[in-house]
């Protein structure tokens, strides 16, 4: 194998944005509207959630809207 072969090609960098914890606190409220979660699940999805928008919230400038906000104008 030459150099070129061996060499190690750049890896993309995986990353976590603001937006994507949006998106999951979206797909968390639909996915409670259409009953995807049994009743004993309830507690640990709201939980979550609950622990998803206090991390946007504290993580996002004010004139961005948090999941919570976004899910209420629906």
């Amino acid at each position: 194998m030459s150099k070129k072969e061996t060499q190690e090609q750049p890896q993309a960098v995986n990353e976590i944005q603001i937006s994507d914890i949006v998106m999951a606190c979206n797909i968390i409220d639909l996915a409670t509207q259409r009953g995807a979660f049994k009743a004993a699940e309830a507690g640990q999805v709201g939980t979550c959630f609950e622990k998803l928008v206090a991390f946007v919230k504290a993580n996002t400038p004010e004139e961005e809207a948090p999941a919570e906000e976004a899910s209420k104008e629906k």
